[in-house]
């Protein structure tokens, strides 16, 4: 198998810890490669251009984080990465720390953009997003474990953009979810996909 991925996508890193933590290392070739490139090695493999892309043994091509994660946790079921319909609580976790993610993930792109172009809509909309959940997530870290599970890696994943959108601090106002996140990031998978910017 091969995992195309960037050091700084959060979807990527989340499908890089998934196989860290799943023990599916060796069994994955990790491919660095480019996006919005029209040069890229990925095009070659997957139109969306989009990271994570796994090219499985089989010859299929998986795009989207958690279709990936669904796949490679059937090589080690004895981990219970992703949540099945047993778990409602880990289920609903899951679709929140998605929405939150892609919240922020939107949020930072925003910011990316000339001064000109960003549109204060959509930062007031995914600032204000991303403060309702963050709250969310403060009453409810007591239910939160270090265990290795999806719901975990993506919140993991999203706090983890902190450096690339300092207007966030989220910190100070949250104290229970960052001890629990500055333990969970402890995790050597987060350590060994930690970007670089």
């Amino acid at each position: 198998m091969k995992l195309f991925y960037t050091p700084n996508s959060p979807y990527a890193r989340i499908a890089r810890i998934a196989s860290v933590e799943l023990n599916l290392s060796k069994q994955i070739e990790m491919q660095k490669v480019t996006v919005r490139d029209p040069n890229s090695e990925l095009l070659n493999y997957n139109p969306t251009g989009k990271v994570p892309t796994l090219a499985t043994d089989d010859g299929f091509i998986l795009s989207e984080t958690r279709i990936i994660c669904v796949y490679l946790n059937q090589f080690n079921p004895k981990i219970k990465l992703v949540a099945d319909i047993s778990d409602g609580f880990l289920q609903q976790l899951e679709g929140t720390a998605s929405g939150f993610i892609d919240g922020i993930a939107v949020w930072v792109r925003e910011l990316r953009r000339s001064s000109s172009e960003q549109s204060s809509g959509v930062i007031k909309l995914e600032r204000s997003r991303a403060l309702r959940i963050l709250e969310y997530f403060e009453k409810i870290s007591d239910k939160f474990d270090q265990t290795p599970k999806l719901a975990y890696i993506i919140i993991a994943s999203a706090l983890g953009l902190e450096s690339r959108l300092p207007e966030l601090q989220w910190r100070l106002s949250y104290p229970k979810l960052a001890k629990w996140y500055d333990e969970f990031s402890g995790r050597p998978s987060l350590q060994v996909t930690k970007p670089e910017y």
